[in-house]
């Protein structure tokens, strides 16, 4: 006698892993949600349940395109169709559309935009949510580890010091701090509100604010050639024929900031 489909309410009741594949690592076999016996393919179990696999699918909130099979049996079954589409010039001609997709992400925004109008099942739901929480926990981790680099090339010891030191003392502004302290600027502005540090009106500049501008372009222009001193280096490489056009496009900066540069006296 087979066992009926689950209803929503007994579904919740019955089966705490609903919306996920259950997997026994030890014997490397899938656990049905009905029975709780455990296969290396369910796909075929299922049946005594009066479900196809699809249905299973769908009855458990699990992602249409999961395989109902234990780990080395998919793993056995993609290298056999890996191997089936190298050997074979017609399925690599029949896929190459697909292939392309692939690679352009039109696949992936599909799946996640759900463009065929079906129902986003539990499994997506959350496969989704822990893809964007993943994704940003490893920004984070890569924009604190930037700005802690950029702290300890400036001798900060901690960011409360360095927002105080280069916004507050020297008064650069946003942008330049943020280029600073390597960090975007909207970033950076949530980070001088939590540091109790106000945020100066746009366009409020100071002789100290632009000082410190010219000397961070000049130190900027300067590591990008190598250099201790950049007005030095223009000036000789001006005496040995350098062009400013030639100048300006090994600094980076413009002809009028080399001009400007070499002029000094």
């Amino acid at each position: 006698m087979t066992e009926p489909h689950i209803g929503q309410g007994d579904r919740a009741a019955r089966h705490t892993d609903f919306g996920r594949l259950i997997r026994d690592e030890a014997t490397d076999t899938v656990v049905c949600h009905v029975c709780g016996r455990a296969f290396r393919a369910l796909g075929a179990h299922v049946r005594v349940h009066d479900m196809t696999a699809s249905e299973y699918r769908e009855e458990f909130g699990l992602l249409r395109t999961r395989a109902l099979s234990a780990r080395s049996l998919s793993q056995e079954r993609s290298r056999a169709r890996r191997a089936g589409y190298r050997a074979s010039t017609e399925a690599q001609e029949r896929f190459a559309a697909g292939r392309a997709m692939a690679r352009s992400g039109e696949l992936n925004r599909r799946r996640w935009n759900r463009a065929d109008g079906q129902p986003e099942t539990d499994e997506s739901r959350r496969v989704r949510q822990e893809s964007l929480t993943s994704g940003r926990r490893t920004q984070a981790r890569t924009a604190g580890a930037r700005t802690a680099a950029a702290l300890r090339a400036e001798g900060f010891a901690d960011l409360g010091q360095a927002l105080r030191t280069v916004y507050v003392d020297r008064q650069l502004g946003i942008e330049d701090t943020a280029r600073v302290l390597a960090v975007g600027k909207r970033r950076l502005r949530q980070l001088l509100t939590e540091h109790g540090i106000a945020i100066r009106p746009s366009g409020q500049n100071s002789d100290a604010g632009r000082l410190a501008r010219v000397q961070l372009n000049d130190r900027a222009a300067a590591e990008r050639v190598g250099v201790e001193d950049i007005t030095v280096w223009l000036r000789e490489r001006t005496a040995a024929g350098a062009t400013l056009r030639d100048l300006a496009a090994a600094t980076g900066r413009s002809v009028p900031w080399v001009a400007a540069r070499i002029g000094r006296r």
